[in-house]
């Protein structure tokens, strides 16, 4: 912070302190998140008590002037750009979608670092004319409505892939490499009779990522039985029943890999009310890590995707589509973490 600001050496109160950062931002303020002062200097700088500072600054961040970064800092807002970015969600996908409801936080704290304006959209109300406005697709749409958004938007970056589809960018996680990596893990760990719970065909993730787990089992001369289900807990549960014959077979099942941590929770339900242990007797492995994978015990070994860094590479790309015409076109995709808990173990 260069600028000086005319503090008094006596305590101030709150709305003294208040109107002294906000003449300070409107000083420092311009194009890019400016850092300020970590609290405990600042307040020892003005002479205050960290806790009226800290009350002034949340003021500052209501009003949308500071913005608060977790591990980073506390930031003054760029001045708002007219730039707008369109956003619109698939139908069929719901609020408390774990891959949405991520994604619309992070992409919203982007916006906000970097005085981005949001407009969602809906199917039933699209633009009536043309728009200079990226488009960002999030979820599985039909290729009517694709053809839709194409003839109003000419930048348009899809967060699901679309194998068909050459005509817009996309970015997002590779799920025939969840699927390879999630054959590898088990594999490595001695498993060698192995249930796939598999999402519907139509989600190219589903298609992708039990692909990618056929082919590397095959790849090791493993076996691997595909059971398709939907993508729900329901549907995990239902499967369970089918688990449990095959866990006390003659030839038992070892190992799961649900196409997702939702399936693969209401699994594990169903074969904890069997008594069929998680994973003294069936190894579990899900995908997309969950807020629940981390509280239903045992704990879901899980694929963890970052948002931040997909949200970052979007606005990469995005950029890249700056002045380039509606004829670039990329598909980009991204690595997901595997992260081991307690549903898998080695044979």
């Amino acid at each position: 912070m260069n600028s000086k600001i005319d503090f008094t050496t006596k305590p101030l109160l709150r709305d003294k302190i208040t109107d002294s950062l906000r003449s300070f931002i409107s000083l420092e303020r311009g194009d890019r998140p400016v850092r300020i002062e970590a609290e405990r200097d600042l307040a020892e700088r003005l002479n205050v008590s960290r806790l009226s500072l800290r009350a002034a600054v949340q003021t500052l961040v209501d009003e949308g002037l500071l913005l608060r970064r977790r591990g980073s800092g506390t930031y003054i807002v760029p001045i708002p750009s007219p730039q707008m970015v369109d956003l619109i969600a698939a139908p069929d996908i719901k609020p408390q979608d774990p891959f949405y409801s991520e994604f619309l936080s992070e992409f919203s704290r982007y916006l906000a670092e970097h005085s981005l304006h949001l407009r969602m959209l809906h199917p039933d109300q699209l633009p009536p004319a043309a728009t200079s406005n990226p488009l960002i697709v999030v979820g599985l749409v039909d290729s009517e409505l694709m053809r839709e958004l194409r003839a109003t938007h000419s930048r348009v970056i899809a967060t699901q892939s679309y194998p068909d589809a050459i005509e817009i960018s996309q970015i997002c996680f590779d799920d025939y490499r969840i699927g390879s990596e999630a054959a590898s893990i088990l594999h490595e760990r001695g498993h060698r009779r192995i249930i796939h719970l598999s999402g519907p065909q139509i989600y190219p993730s589903a298609q992708y990522r039990r692909q990618g787990f056929v082919d590397r089992t095959s790849s090791f001369g493993g076996r691997v039985e595909v059971v398709e289900g939907k993508m729900n807990w329901e549907s995990g549960h239902r499967l369970g029943e089918r688990v449990i014959r095959q866990a006390r077979g003659q030839q038992p099942v070892t190992a799961v890999f649900a196409v997702n941590d939702w399936m693969a929770l209401g699994l594990m339900q169903r074969l904890r009310e069997g008594g069929v242990r998680v994973p003294d007797d069936v190894s579990v492995i899900g995908c997309d890590d969950i807020h629940l994978s981390r509280e239903v015990k045992p704990y879901l070994s899980t694929f963890n995707w970052d948002m931040t860094y997909l949200i970052r590479e979007l606005f990469s790309l995005l950029k890249s589509m700056d002045g380039s015409g509606s004829s670039f076109h990329k598909k980009t995709l991204l690595p997901a973490r595997f992260v081991e808990r307690d549903s898998l173990t080695s044979l």
